[in-house]
């Protein structure tokens, strides 16, 4: 029978009523698949997948393949949100094989989970044909099978030692880096454009030269002038299709929004501008209404289809414009959001924008376009809250507090990593991934590491000592349930039943744990001055040294925590100042300098024996000491150490 029926999975929903006899990925099913020697159909999605929508109507809905795959599979689906450790380790095996990957991520694996096959979308024909091929070999050639798993287990026996130790080095030549970016459109050189926000992050913070101010001034252009953005509502779309970056696939992602917040407030924190904070809080605006409707809690994503078909809520038809604005309005709203002839797609108008008109005319063109968009059914939502991408929005929330000085945003991701803390761990120092009424999802290493991240930043604005503490239990937590020291890294998770663990390094549009988690190891360390903290970070960085140098592009994350390892460790615990006094400070100091506002007695190293509630005080200090303390910001800036 098909189990499904009972997960909390919205997108295994979409899948509870295929003849398929779905099983969810457990030591039960897997236990089943070994004990009856039969092949796994293994297929991966999400919610907001277009593509798995499409294979799950025209294929995984047919009776004959349910049939044959019923009779002949194990078949197991799973939520790439649910189980990023599965994903992750297929993604790797497809990404050997075949050089690139993709959802639906749909495999066929031995009894004990070693990959045999991956695939992505495969129309029903070509499904058909694949799975009757594998149950042939599986029944009249078994040998076949096992010979490849055993060289393949060999292979990653071998791939799998202990990490070389080398220096992490990096080149920040505009020239060295040309090779990987795309000059003429901005973003990385690609068909399709999807924004890397730990690229655009390196950008900023890494050149210092015309070069690299002339890629993210453009890079930052199109993704808030053209396709990606929704002009109307507000929000980023998961990525482009076409290389200039102007007509999206529709679905929004709270992980790809949560950091693209804070790129663009980062951008105008360091320009010291307000360019984008329109876009920053039309984006806050959309999703702090989702969280509204979500339990308080941010949904995961909001699906690329409604009824009507892909993209349909947010494109225009001539029609709907023709019918609801008068002649002026045509024109105006043609030329305001870019509606020329050349910029129909399928038939349809999809949005830019050039400038902000904050007009009364402005305003009745949206209001009109707004109320076109109500008549339409809303994308559905996959409500499920993800703890990792959750404190990704706390982080959001507080970098555009930092740059446009605005305690509503800090106040907001308080709230949220408040009951993020509240809903998502216990007292022992546990994280969970997901929590359902009726079941939870044990924490990876990924929401480890982004709780911990949320924890330190909030640290750096309000309650710092409390904050702090935290971040410093949950950092000895993840040391004790991941960390490998024979890699010098941290495992992804701890699920027994994978073929391999898996050991997230690579900064994709979510940089990887092991880069998180070893930038908060470093900030750990900067208020503890313990060195175990240290050398951990300091082996983390030797262990992937070698990957980096070969892939730059994708080692992001990392050189920005190298770029903050090398760069002045100067630190300031301000005493009897308010949230604002320190947000106004924050725009004086240099990047990479920290601040935490004390506000209590704590015995962390860095805060020991410098609170006094009658007092305003600055402290200036490094990770060996502090010097004497002085009464104002002017002063503190002043100060070398």
């Amino acid at each position: 029978m098909n189990e499904l029926k009972s997960s909390n999975s919205a997108y295994l929903k979409h899948h509870a009523q295929n003849p398929i006899h779905w099983k969810t990925w457990s030591e039960k099913t897997l236990d089943t698949a070994l004990s009856e020697n039969k092949l796994i159909v293994l297929s991966i999605g999400y919610s907001a997948c277009h593509w798995c929508h499409v294979m799950e109507k025209e294929t995984f809905s047919n009776q004959q393949i349910a049939s044959f795959m019923n009779q002949n599979f194990i078949s197991i689906k799973v939520d790439r949100e649910e189980h990023p450790e599965v994903d992750n380790a297929y993604m790797d095996f497809i990404m050997e094989t075949k050089g690139n990957g993709g959802w639906p991520l749909n495999c066929i694996l031995m009894p004990d989970t070693t990959p045999l096959y991956a695939g992505t979308y495969f129309q029903t024909k070509q499904w058909m044909q694949l799975i009757n091929r594998f149950k042939v070999l599986h029944n009249d050639h078994p040998e076949t099978l096992l010979d490849f798993t055993q060289k393949y287990s060999q292979h990653l026996e071998e791939s799998s030692g202990t990490n070389k130790k080398a220096e992490f080095n990096f080149s920040n030549d505009f020239s060295e880096w040309s090779y990987f970016l795309d000059i003429k459109n901005g973003g990385i050189n690609s068909n399709q454009k999807f924004p890397l926000p730990t690229v655009l992050n390196y950008s900023m913070l890494a050149g210092k030269s015309k070069d690299w101010d002339l890629f993210i001034n453009l890079t930052l252009d199109k993704i808030s002038q053209r396709g990606l953005f929704d002009h109307l509502e507000g929000g980023f779309f998961r990525y482009c299709v076409d290389e200039y970056w102007n007509i999206p696939h529709f679905e929004k992602m709270l992980y790809d929004n949560a950091q693209l917040i804070s790129v663009f407030s980062i951008f105008d924190f360091l320009n010291k501008s307000t360019k984008n904070e329109f876009l920053v809080q039309q984006t806050i605006d959309y999703w702090l209404e989702l969280s509204e409707k979500n339990h308080q809690l941010f949904p995961a994503s909001v699906d690329a289809d409604n009824k009507d078909g892909e993209g349909a809520y947010y494109v225009f038809k001539k029609s709907e414009i023709n019918e609801n604005l008068n002649e002026q309005e045509q024109n105006y709203c043609k030329s305001y959001f870019n509606m020329t002839h050349s910029m129909l797609w399928e038939n349809n108008w999809h949005m830019h924008r050039t400038t902000y008109d904050n007009s009364d005319k402005a305003k009745k063109i949206i209001f009109k376009l707004k109320n076109i968009r109500k008549n339409k059914s809303f994308p559905a939502i996959d409500n499920k809250a993800i703890c990792s991408w959750n404190c990704m929005m706390v982080n959001g929330l507080l970098d555009a507090s930092i740059a446009y000085r605005k305690k509503e945003y800090l106040d907001k991701a308080e709230m949220f990593l408040k009951l993020i803390f509240k809903k998502f761990t216990n007292k022992k120092h546990q994280c969970n991934r997901l929590v359902y009424t009726n079941n939870l999802i044990k924490g990876t290493l990924e929401d480890y590491a982004w709780l911990i991240s949320a924890a330190i930043k909030m640290g750096k604005i309000k309650n710092s000592s409390y904050w702090l503490e935290k971040s410093i239990g949950f950092t000895q937590a993840a040391i004790s349930n991941f960390w490998q020291k024979e890699k010098n890294l941290f495992r992804l998770s701890n699920e027994q039943k994978l073929f391999k663990d898996v050991f997230e390094l690579d900064d994709q549009v979510i940089p990887s744990s092991n880069s998180v988690m070893a930038s908060n190891l470093y900030e750990i360390y900067k208020v503890t001055y313990d060195k175990y903290f240290l050398k951990i970070c300091n082996k983390m960085l030797s262990a992937v040294a070698l990957n980096a140098e070969s892939s730059p592009s994708n080692f992001t994350n990392w050189m920005l925590l190298s770029m903050k390892v090398n760069s002045p460790k100067k630190q300031y615990v301000m005493v009897g100042f308010s949230v604002q006094e320190l947000l106004e400070f924050y725009s004086e100091k240099e990047f990479f300098e920290d601040i935490y506002l004390l506000e209590k007695q704590s015995d962390l190293p860095i805060f020991k024996e410098k609170y006094n509630p009658n007092k305003k005080n600055i402290f200036i200090c490094n990770d060996k000491f502090c010097l004497p303390a002085v009464l104002t910001t002017k002063q503190a800036l002043n100060l070398e150490i």
